[in-house]
């Protein structure tokens, strides 16, 4: 995949979580996919990339990771990286949240 292009679906992704997080919502793979204009393109082997360089960003610029409000469409539940456990995902949420609601 060129990397102009995975740039720019990072930057689509950033913006559509942030306006998830404004709005106190969780997204579907598929949804964000739909939503930056990934039609027609593996999911599973390019939304992970994309995901991993917003959450870079994220650490990059002391923010909480906003990949937390991408979900699985069946489960509802968050991607292998919060294996960790639920407790650690749920606060993670409630933090972009939080984060994306204060005054700027």
């Amino acid at each position: 995949m060129p990397s102009e292009q995975r740039e720019q679906w990072v930057r689509m992704a950033r913006a559509a979580l942030i306006i998830a997080a404004m709005r106190r919502s969780l997204l579907t793979y598929g949804e964000l996919g739909q939503a930056i204009g990934m039609a027609g393109v593996d999911l599973r082997n390019q939304m992970r990339h994309v995901l991993a360089q917003v959450a870079e960003e994220c650490i990059a610029a002391g923010e909480p990771s906003l990949p937390a409000l991408v979900v699985n469409a069946t489960t509802g539940q968050p991607g292998a990286g919060w294996i960790d456990g639920a407790v650690r995902w749920h606060a993670e949420v409630q933090k972009l949240f939080r984060h994306w609601n204060s005054p700027r």
